[in-house]
């Protein structure tokens, strides 16, 4: 009976070391909606990747462990805004017809830039192919813009909107040095 109850509880340890090493933890919920640890920590490491390259072609200093951190808070931010905005839409708009405009700008925006240049800059800047930078940078950016057209139609700043739907936005978060407050990340 003890050698079952080691072996069990030796695969749990193992499970939760794989879901952990995999990225398939929460760093964050909101609204229901589970933000991956893999996704921030992927999405925050090129942002530092791409802050590092920017530093070095300028001639300035490296990048201090603040500044990353800095990095890593906004990146959160911003994954829990793209969170929130998607849930408004799901609940509020035409989902469909807001993403394939989305998804046009991002086309138009990939067909002007260079394709001899366009997949090794976005590798050596962000350590990511064309398609990852569409999907972590161009599309939700896009996205982003479609809705505040969307919102500002209707008479209401981009800005207040957003300010209301993330104050009023359920976020939990876990493993993170920071809380949410007001509608933001804050230092604890």
């Amino acid at each position: 009976m003890k050698r079952i109850i080691i072996s069990i509880l030796i695969l749990v340890i193992i499970a939760g070391v794989a879901v952990w090493s995999l990225g398939l933890v929460p760093v964050a919920r909101v609204n229901g909606e589970n933000i991956l640890r893999r996704a921030y920590t992927d999405r925050a490491a090129a942002l530092v990747m791409f802050e590092e390259q920017s530093r070095a072609a300028a001639g300035r200093d490296d990048i201090t462990l603040a500044a990353a951190d800095d990095i890593r808070q906004s990146v959160l931010q911003n994954l829990i805004s793209e969170a929130v905005f998607r849930g408004y839409i799901e609940q509020n708009l035409n989902r469909a017809d807001l993403e394939e405009r989305s998804r046009r700008v991002v086309d138009d925006t990939l067909g002007v830039a260079n394709p001899d240049i366009l997949p090794r800059a976005t590798k050596q800047l962000y350590g990511w192919s064309v398609e990852e930078f569409t999907e972590n940078v161009l599309f939700p950016q896009a996205l982003q813009n479609e809705l505040a057209k969307d919102i500002e139609q209707g008479g209401t700043p981009f800005e207040e909107f957003a300010r209301t739907q993330l104050s009023q936005a359920e976020v939990k978060l876990y493993f993170v040095p920071w809380k949410w407050e007001n509608g933001a990340l804050i230092g604890e």
